[in-house]
């Protein structure tokens, strides 16, 4: 099973708060869904958020940046994933990149009714 992902696309304006930088909500919805498709990729389960701990806005997203979401599983639980998420951005014209945020993540593997279930490492 792959305990890492990346996601990429570019920053869109409808993703800018009122001083033309991608707004941080945007930003904590991306972390939260590549830790999604990370822990539902892994575990074959419905997983949910749990919780979001340290996470660290370093530097703005421009609009029309590259933005780069890289995950990696760093700790399984019985029923759980701890996830780190490190978000950069590429200005592709002068060819320069940064790092933006990182945060970690947990996300708990749920049965139909919401109720924790196993998660069985191969």
């Amino acid at each position: 099973m792959n305990k890492v992902m990346k996601m990429s696309f570019l920053a869109e304006p409808n993703d800018a708060n009122y001083s033309g930088n991608v707004h941080g909500g945007k930003v904590m919805k991306w972390i939260d869904e590549i830790g999604y498709a990370l822990s539902v990729q892994y575990t074959k389960k419905y997983c949910v958020t749990k919780f979001v701990d340290d996470i660290e806005f370093l530097s703005p997203i421009k609009i029309g940046d590259l933005v780069v979401l890289d995950a990696k599983i760093i700790k399984i639980g019985n029923t759980s994933l701890r996830i780190k998420i490190d978000v950069s951005s590429i200005d592709l014209i002068k060819n320069k990149s940064k790092k933006n945020c990182e945060c970690f993540i947990v996300f708990v593997s749920v049965d139909k009714k919401g109720r924790k279930v196993p998660i069985k490492e191969s």
